[in-house]
């Protein structure tokens, strides 16, 4: 009979997974993850996606990836514009695969993942990257990942102030005093140009189809995570941000099919191949510098890659079981 030699799959939600791995564990499965990107241990491909109706960048979007025998894949859906009605903009699973015989072992909430490995990586690049002076924070956008993002920056640098815009007035106003009431000192601007003007690193993490982050506000040796615009056609920096800095990215093959804010200078001559640096891990791993001087400007191209989803999703998975969490059902 089919399935009846399968063992049983482990089905975790997202508020399990979140209460399963702390925050400094985040960051350290980011940074093996991207170090194991740059050196192949972990195979993986680029991110696939089918555009769906809607405004820019709503997809269904598919993530693979095996370390070993070990596999797993993220499906999740996108839809950018429902941070308008307050819900998640991604959402789906991580389906997790023995290395034995193939078997589906776990589904995790993919957008509990996603939330936690994204502004992780951001926190290892800018412990890599940011001047160890910094603590100037600017977000560009307010919503989820731009409130993970300050609590994810603070674990390397000790913030002293963060600075926040987005389109929305009342809304940055919320997010300033959100951080606030976590005792750290926050401002709103209503012009982004302002919000960036006096930071020593900035995070972009919006949705925008056009640059909301222009390379003539940045000050010599801050450090950039442009996060957001993951899909071809999104651009959250405009081309002087990418020629003023010196660029790193997490996946060479993904950035360049998906990264716009790079592929667009590249394809136009402006730049070469040359001017991105390398992958991140690669700074991790201590096979390539990253910031050289105090006064370099740097960035952190990040699209989020499969092997951190796996790779957390592995840690969240033998935790569960460790810890007797999570549903089982049988295929």
């Amino acid at each position: 009979m089919a399935g009846m030699n399968a063992p049983p799959l482990l089905v975790i939600d997202g508020a399990t997974a979140e209460a399963l791995v702390k925050s400094e564990e985040t960051v350290a499965l980011a940074t093996s993850a991207l170090i194991k990107t740059s050196d192949g241990r972990i195979a993986q491909d680029i991110r696939r996606t089918l555009a769906l109706p809607g405004m820019a960048g709503t997809c269904l979007s598919v993530m693979v990836a095996a370390e070993g025998p070990q596999a797993g894949a993220k499906v999740q859906s996108v839809y950018p514009e429902n941070f308008r009605h307050g819900l998640p903009s991604h959402q789906g699973g991580v389906l997790l695969f023995d290395g034995d015989h193939g078997h589906p072992v776990a589904l995790i909430n993919a957008h509990a993942i996603t939330g936690l490995r994204t502004p992780a990586a951001s926190a290892a690049a800018t412990r890599a990257l940011a001047r160890e002076d910094a603590g100037e924070l600017a977000v560009l956008g307010y919503g989820e990942q731009a409130d993970r993002h300050v609590d994810a920056i603070a674990l390397v640098r000790p913030l002293h102030h963060v600075r926040v815009w987005g389109r929305d007035r009342r809304k940055a106003e919320d997010f300033a005093r959100r951080q606030r009431d976590k005792g750290i000192a926050a401002t709103a601007f209503g012009d982004a140009g302002a919000a960036v003007a006096e930071a020593d690193i900035v995070c972009t993490v919006t949705s925008a189809a056009e640059p909301v982050l222009h390379g003539a506000w940045l000050s010599p040796g801050t450090h950039v995570n442009a996060v957001g615009a993951s899909v071809p056609g999104l651009r959250e920096i405009d081309t002087e941000c990418v020629l003023r800095a010196k660029v790193f990215v997490d996946y060479m093959p993904m950035v360049l099919t998906s990264a716009s804010d790079l592929i667009d200078p590249l394809e136009a001559g402006l730049m070469d191949r040359g001017h991105i640096r390398g992958e991140i891990g690669a700074v991790f791993a201590g096979a390539l510098p990253g910031r050289e001087n105090a006064d370099e400007i740097t960035l952190y191209r990040s699209l989020g890659v499969p092997a951190q989803d796996i790779e957390l999703a592995r840690f969240i998975y033998f935790r569960a079981q460790e810890r007797g969490l999570g549903v089982t059902v049988t295929l």
